[in-house]
């Protein structure tokens, strides 16, 4: 029997897998940034005031 006559190994139906796992962490992520941000916010602040007080001392004249 040729390889043109023979029919291919049947594959199993997997339709759907990627986008659902796509979409899955998708929206965990949006759902991750919607219920932090006011959190995140907070502590881009704290993180500007700490480095503004890190450079302050640094460039202070007393020892």
């Amino acid at each position: 029997m040729s390889s043109a006559l023979r029919k291919p190994w049947p594959r199993p139906l997997r339709r759907g897998q990627a986008m659902v796992e796509y979409v899955t962490i998708a929206a965990a992520f949006l759902g991750f940034t919607v219920l932090s941000w006011p959190y995140l916010v907070q502590m881009i602040d704290a993180l500007g005031k700490y480095f503004s007080s890190l450079y302050y001392i640094i460039q202070s004249p007393l020892p």
